[in-house]
């Protein structure tokens, strides 16, 4: 059995995973309002990635909001998106068509009831696969791709190396963004992570970034912690 040769090895890739479930699950959009919470999302997303595919969005209702506006946002949402695609003791989700995203957020900023615990009554959520912009060419960049990386599968949740995805829940009461963002481990990283932080209402955190090598035999990948690459002018 013949080695890999270098050249046949698999790439280095950086990744930013913010956040994930240990530190919270997402960053906070900042803002009360979802109307405005999805104008942000926008900005973020038509500057700085292109889709990969079309968004899934869902319209979720909590059961320890107060029970008239829960009732009434859920006859709207049926009447609206039809039956439920997920019910439990705790919440109730509906699939929206992406024509009824605009109704489902009036719906959200209509409402002011807030759960037992101060969060919002019902949210709005966003899942979407996206391809980061290089802020050089305004093109994505052309060698981060799954394949370019072998689909390493990085957990069980589906993310892979080379696929960035974005899951926006934008509620009643607060919105948050939760981002799997992969750039590439080159020259070109600073401005690339320089370029998302001028996008986004947050500050990206210094500790979730890492950097993914091949193994010794080339066919896997191990990843170390790296400092932030924002604020890198190396």
């Amino acid at each position: 059995m013949t080695a890999r040769t270098p050249e046949a090895a698999l790439p280095e890739v950086v990744t930013y995973d913010g956040l994930p479930g240990s530190a919270g699950g997402a960053h906070s959009l900042r803002v009360k309002r979802p109307d405005v919470a999805f104008q942000r999302l926008q900005t973020f997303l038509e500057s700085c990635t292109e889709p990969v595919s079309l968004p899934s969005w869902t319209f979720e209702i909590y059961q320890s909001g107060p029970s008239e506006p829960t009732a009434q946002l859920s006859s709207f949402a049926t009447e609206l998106f039809g039956g439920p695609r997920y019910k439990t003791q705790t919440h109730t989700e509906w699939n929206v068509p992406p024509g009824s995203v605009n109704e489902a957020l009036d719906a959200l900023v209509g409402c002011d009831a807030v759960t037992t615990h101060g969060r919002s009554v019902a949210a709005l959520t966003c899942s979407a696969p996206v391809r980061l912009i290089d802020p050089n060419t305004r093109a994505p960049y052309p060698d981060i791709t799954p394949d370019t990386f072998g689909r390493f599968a990085v957990d069980g949740y589906g993310r892979i190396l080379g696929e960035s995805g974005i899951r926006a829940t934008l509620g009643n009461a607060t919105s948050s963004l939760s981002l799997w963002l992969n750039l590439p481990a080159d020259e070109r990283l600073s401005s690339g992570a320089r370029h998302l932080q001028d996008h986004l209402p947050f500050r990206l955190s210094a500790k979730h970034w890492r950097l993914w090598r091949p193994n010794r035999s080339g066919d896997s990948y191990r990843s170390n912690k790296i400092p932030s690459p924002v604020h890198d002018h190396v």
